[in-house]
């Protein structure tokens, strides 16, 4: 092999390496999680699109309910509502622009991450929240897991 023909399967070798690895990050499911305290042990797509688009504000048992949203922009925001019910990320922002115009509801809290979204499920009984199925331990209970 000559060195241009070997510096050109390298790079088609590392193209490859980088897609894969992208492919399986993206692969990955995402798990809608509850504090282990939580007496809940499963919720519908549908009970959990309506929590997190504010249509509901409690658990099916009717405990209130407190969601922890991710940040504005989010890719693991995006996946989450496509898997979920195919939204977008430009309409689920057009969604929550009409519902706070009409004054009937605000979008939920803000994490930024698996650890603050952890840190702040386990302090509360009532909260709710999804991460890559890949965090996902033993101190949540996983109520829905949604895949690809």
């Amino acid at each position: 092999m000559t060195h241009s023909t070997s510096k050109i399967f390298l790079i088609l070798f590392s193209m490859v390496l980088i897609f894969s690895w992208v492919e399986l990050v993206f692969a990955d499911g995402v798990a809608v999680v509850v504090n282990p305290r939580n007496p809940l042990i499963k919720l519908t797509k549908r009970e959990v699109s309506d929590i997190f688009l504010g249509r509901r504000h409690t658990f099916p048992a009717g405990n209130p309910v407190v969601v922890l949203e991710r940040n504005p922009g989010s890719q693991l925001r995006e996946k989450f509502f496509n898997l979920l019910n195919g939204m977008n990320l430009k309409r689920l922002n057009a969604y929550w622009a009409r519902l706070q115009f009409s004054g009937r509801v605000q979008p939920p809290v803000s994490i930024s991450n698996d650890n603050s979204l952890l840190e702040v499920l386990l302090q509360n009984e009532a909260a709710i929240g999804y991460m890559s199925a890949s965090s996902v331990d033993d101190s949540v209970r996983v109520v829905l897991n949604l895949d690809e």
